[in-house]
């Protein structure tokens, strides 16, 4: 979701240089883990709103742009507060943070019924988890099972939910976790000679889906906003298993360098063997999806989704 605030951060996870951005509008690498636009971009287009959306951290960002929706996400966060620590990139509570900042600007240049407005006719999307479970678990498992740490995820997301809602926030979607086993890079870690998914890691991740909608469905009982749980495990799974059905060629490699490890720095203009279409593969580095399958995610979630986010 992030689009570009790690950039201006001091942080290795970043994706402002090529080849991210090959497919971008002007082919300029921004901050997007992809070679194009990546799904808070195509949601805002579906809904009317701007083909982009801009980083809250950006340096260009102007009052008007405050109007049209920003994004607090930081690549490589979580809801767990020591993923972000690992990785030296923004904390969900500093987001949290940046965004009551963003309501006094709000607030500043277009008065407080336009910060009402927006708190109550706005869609926030909450997205995290990938982070936590593949990276955070393995320092986390002298002390959590994979069950018990993933319903401890499923704690701190439905305290991120309330301090959203303390705020004033009346609709609320939060992504569910993705079949993270099968990224690249964990099944070059985990997949052997077959490059198989790694299931336990898929197993957590249904783990924490399951407990993570039941409390939801608990929340929406308790909160004044509308939450809504999305699931996006089933549809990105489904493209990963059934690559030729949407037209990809490629599912267990992504597109920069051989696709088996590289993302971040490793995943630069200067490696070789990068494919020459993204388009023909579901992931465009090992770890993050290319824009072909950000969209045709997004445009089924939506589908899916629609009468939620038209009412």
């Amino acid at each position: 979701m992030d689009t570009g605030n790690n950039n201006d951060i001091p942080t290795l996870l970043k994706s402002n240089f090529p080849p991210y951005g090959r497919d971008f509008p002007g082919a300029i690498p921004t901050g997007r883990f992809s070679d194009g636009r990546v799904p808070s971009d195509i949601i805002a287009e579906k809904l009317g709103i701007a083909k982009t959306l801009p980083p809250y951290l950006g340096s260009n960002l102007k009052p008007d742009d405050l109007l049209k929706g920003v994004i607090f996400a930081s690549g490589g966060s979580g809801y767990d507060s020591l993923t972000s620590t690992l990785l030296s990139v923004v904390s969900m509570s500093d987001q949290l943070k940046y965004f009551q900042e963003y309501l006094s600007k709000i607030k500043q240049h277009f008065g407080e019924e336009k910060v009402q407005f927006i708190l109550e006719k706005s869609l926030f999307l909450v997205v995290a988890s990938s982070n936590d479970l593949a990276e955070t678990y393995l320092v986390r498992s002298v002390e959590y099972s994979r069950d018990s740490y993933a319903e401890y995820l499923v704690v701190l997301a439905s305290d991120f939910i309330k301090d959203l809602t303390a705020l004033g926030v009346k609709n609320i979607g939060v992504f569910s976790g993705v079949p993270v086993g099968c990224v690249p890079a964990q099944r070059t870690l985990f997949g052997g000679f077959t490059r198989k998914c790694y299931e336990d890691l898929n197993n957590m991740a249904l783990h924490f889906n399951s407990k993570l909608s039941s409390s939801m469905d608990a929340l929406s009982k308790e909160l004044p906003s509308r939450l809504i749980y999305i699931d996006v495990y089933e549809t990105l799974l489904d493209i990963i298993e059934n690559p030729n059905t949407y037209g990809f060629e490629v599912a267990d490699k992504g597109c920069c360098g051989t696709g088996t490890i590289e993302l971040m720095v490793l995943c630069n203009k200067f490696t070789p063997f990068t494919c020459s279409d993204p388009s023909t593969h579901v992931f465009f580095d090992a770890y993050h999806p290319s824009e072909k399958a950000y969209q045709i995610i997004t445009d089924k979630l939506i589908d899916k989704y629609q009468d939620y986010l038209h009412t």
